[in-house]
């Protein structure tokens, strides 16, 4: 089955790229969730010096700047998804019979797989990012009365599709 090296590369990019793909297209809700990034942020995170406020004024922040990485994070994995996939058809696009197909495939599958390796990197912050999160939310309904049901369960739902591209 092993015979042309580079086919079993294409077809180990593909399925890669399907599981990519089933990530950030799991997450078309987490924006309804995030809402709008504030705009003072610029798209990043403020790295503020707290003052001494309150336990629930920190779990709080804590909440709201954990919500900005996922956010993040799972927009980067997107733009990954999308990066990717577009190399795959490129790949697929090569002629077979170019006697440059081999070189050419070559060049493609090493920065391919290096952004395979950056997207596991990512998906493991955002698993371990979660628990942080629903510690928050739980927190912050606990202590402040929040209805965080609906968040909490988006966060489960993000966690689930993560876990499941790692196991496919």
């Amino acid at each position: 089955m092993m015979q042309n090296p580079d086919m079993t590369s294409v077809f180990l990019l593909l399925s890669a790229v399907a599981g990519v793909a089933a990530i950030y297209y799991s997450f078309g809700f987490v924006r309804q969730w995030l809402g709008q990034r504030d705009r003072a942020t610029n798209g990043t995170i403020r790295r503020a010096v707290v003052p001494d406020s309150s336990l629930d004024g920190h779990i709080a922040t804590q909440w709201t700047e954990g919500r900005l990485r996922l956010d993040f994070l799972l927009a980067l994995i997107k733009k990954l998804g999308i990066s990717l996939e577009q190399e795959v058809e490129t790949l697929r696009r090569l002629d077979h019979a170019d006697p440059l197909y081999e070189s050419e495939a070559r060049k493609m599958v090493e920065p391919t797989l290096r952004r395979f390796t950056f997207d596991r990197h990512l998906r493991d912050e955002c698993l371990a990012l979660i628990p942080f999160l629903q510690f928050c939310a739980h927190d912050l309904a606990e202590s402040q009365g929040l209805d965080m049901k609906k968040k909490l369960s988006v966060l489960a739902e993000i966690q689930a599709a993560i876990k499941l591209v790692d196991r496919g």
